[in-house]
């Protein structure tokens, strides 16, 4: 914007700008005296067009999350957004602090995964952006929050998962592995087991159960086969959160020497890559997570073109996938 500058040099550094992709300068096509992106620029205007992906932890390879992020960075590209990314960092979420990169006024709307503290998705609901939450804490539904929420089906099919299993095979004594308390998620599939226990008239017994709060505490090896150990009864069938939770647990039986499936099924959920490579491939719950992807981009697009429609939550179906590590057992008849 400065008067030293020649309107060429403008032009070239606007063009350079766009062609490497600068946030706030991708949307220019080549630049001309009568431009309306070059006169928004000289009078410090911002150029729409960011959507900022907020996370606690960066999402690995096994994480929905990192297998939603391509496609939905594709979708948004499509419609001239770019997608920023930024960790919300544990001083960050205890001050209610946006990270220290993010800018608020650049940025058209965020998206959220693994942020489960509750104070923290209530500040980012004040900060009148549009708002999806990929998952969120447990009790979201209940607060009426001004966000959008979209999550893969985890209460019926956790149950239906549940019920085959205990049906097909004759089963009595059938555990949970995880914290249900830790997100919205986990807390769906937890109800789902509670429901296939009442359907098929077996009792919930917490001694069979793994269910400490503590999040974090599942991936200390110590702690978990200890945990094992304490199991009575010994349950037949371990019904675990998410995959990593239940590749966690199936190696710590191996240590044990308790076969899977033989002395105890396991089953996961999410249908995480590692989920059919690891020994016994793994009984999961697919959760389409690059098609979250493309969902999450239209319900962003969406909101951001209407901004004053009702908030909503979005379900996507799921489906058991039976595997090596909990099957029904087929019962076989003689052709008369």
């Amino acid at each position: 914007g400065s008067t030293n500058v020649s309107e060429k040099n403008k032009e070239r550094v606007l063009k350079k700008a766009a062609e490497l992709n600068y946030k706030q300068f991708a949307l220019i096509s080549p630049v001309n005296e009568a431009s309306s992106e070059e006169s928004a620029f000289l009078k410090n205007e911002r150029i729409p067009g960011n959507i900022a992906f907020l996370f606690h932890k960066l999402p690995d390879k096994q994480h929905i999350a990192s297998l939603l992020l391509a496609t939905l960075e594709q979708e948004v590209s499509k419609e001239g957004y770019t997608l920023s990314l930024y960790t919300v960092h544990d001083d960050d979420m205890k001050n209610l602090k946006l990270p220290n990169t993010f800018v608020l006024e650049n940025i058209d709307a965020i998206l959220c995964a693994e942020l489960f503290d509750k104070e923290y998705c209530k500040m980012l609901c004040s900060l009148n952006k549009p708002l999806l939450f990929v998952d969120s804490y447990y009790t979201f539904a209940e607060d009426n929050l001004n966000a959008d929420i979209l999550l893969m089906e985890s209460r019926y099919s956790s149950s239906n998962m549940v019920n085959r299993l205990i049906t097909a095979n004759g089963l009595r004594h059938v555990g949970f592995v995880g914290a249900y308390n830790h997100c919205l998620s986990f807390y769906e599939r937890w109800t789902g087991f509670c429901m296939a226990l009442q359907d098929c008239g077996l009792p919930l017994n917490k001694s069979s159960c793994i269910i400490s709060q503590d999040d974090s505490i599942y991936w200390d090896r110590l702690w978990l086969i200890n945990q094992i150990k304490l199991l009575d009864p010994f349950p037949e069938l371990l019904v675990c959160a998410n995959d990593p939770l239940a590749i966690q647990l199936m190696s710590c039986l191996k240590e044990l020497n308790i076969s899977v499936p033989d002395r105890v099924m396991v089953t996961g959920f999410d249908n995480s890559p590692a989920s059919a490579i690891v020994t016994p491939s793994l009984t999961t719950i697919n959760s389409h997570s690059s098609n979250m992807g493309i969902s999450a981009a239209k319900q962003l697009l969406n909101r951001i073109a209407a901004p004053d429609l009702p908030y909503v939550r979005v379900y996507l179906q799921t489906e058991v996938l039976f595997r090596e590590s909990a099957n029904i057992k087929i019962q076989r008849y003689e052709s008369i």
